[in-house]
């Protein structure tokens, strides 16, 4: 693996770390709002008995990880281990961090959006904070079409229902399901639409000019797909090729240069596997 990729994984991990205990302490614990996963246990223990967050989500997380240790890949459990270290260390820092104790509403919304984020974050490049982000991840690696944010909903929709008993309040368990639906979005959009990658198709009579031009300058693949105009009756080729959102206005500035009459459809892309995109997992 090369460094630089090392170095952004690393970045990533601290990051969504960070911004994950931020979410913690400052929106959800003062409200108690337990929104799922082992910080949703924690919060239960520090509420109910006064344990440390850090102390409890340390420890719950550790299990999990041994749990682990077999299902997920060297490096991820490397990452992983970093993450679980990070926010427990990051607990604890920004334990006097200010407080937000007004509207639950908006309590749940920001704590959901920023606990989404963090994990996001972290997910997004292979590793996990631990608890139920880590959970779904191995799940995931044995039941390939379930979806992560999917995933980490079901399992903390459990805990919050033993939040509901442990503090007997049908309120706070409400606004722990916002929480957690808002989470699960932000996770979602950032593991599964953070590659922002369009796909675009292009028809014209200078097609090859064009497709060499795109391989040329962007170094991107192109795919020629046989076509036939209906209304002309005459057979033409259409040019396919994927490319990250930056990258769009230099194809749109080529396919103009060489052919101003092109025909293009410019359409989104959920996610890409593949040489110049994501790696296929093992």
């Amino acid at each position: 693996m090369r460094k630089k990729e090392i170095a952004v994984d690393c970045f990533a991990i601290i990051l969504g770390s960070f911004i994950l205990a931020v979410g913690l302490n400052m929106f959800l614990v003062p409200n108690e709002i337990a929104a799922g996963g082992v910080s949703g246990i924690a919060t239960v223990l520090y509420i109910t008995f006064g344990f440390p967050m850090s102390i409890s989500v340390l420890v719950l997380n550790g299990l999990l990880f041994i749990i682990g240790w077999k299902t997920l890949k060297k490096w991820e459990l490397a990452k992983s281990l970093m993450g679980i270290v990070a926010l427990s260390l990051f607990l604890q820092l920004t334990q006097g961090i200010h407080r937000y104790c007004g509207d639950l509403l908006i309590a749940s919304v920001f704590g959901g959006l920023l606990s989404g984020m963090g994990v996001g974050i972290t997910v997004y490049r292979g590793a996990s904070t631990g608890g139920s982000d880590m959970a779904a991840l191995m799940i995931c690696r044995k039941l390939r079409g379930m979806s992560v944010a999917m995933t980490i909903m079901i399992l903390d929709g459990i805990v919050i229902a033993i939040s509901g008993f442990a503090f007997s309040s049908i309120t706070i368990m409400l606004h722990a399901v916002i929480a957690v639906y808002v989470a699960a979005k932000v996770t979602d959009f950032i593991t599964v639409y953070g590659d922002n990658v369009k796909q675009v198709q292009i028809i014209s009579e200078k097609n090859e000019e064009i497709s060499r031009k795109i391989m040329e300058e962007l170094k991107r693949g192109t795919t020629g797909i046989y076509t036939k105009g209906l209304y002309t009756n005459r057979d033409s080729m259409t040019v396919m090729c994927v490319v990250r959102r930056g990258e769009l206005r230099r194809v749109m500035k080529i396919i103009r240069e060489i052919d101003k009459n092109a025909f293009v459809t410019i359409g989104d892309v959920r996610e890409v596997i593949g040489e110049g995109f994501k790696e296929m997992e093992g």
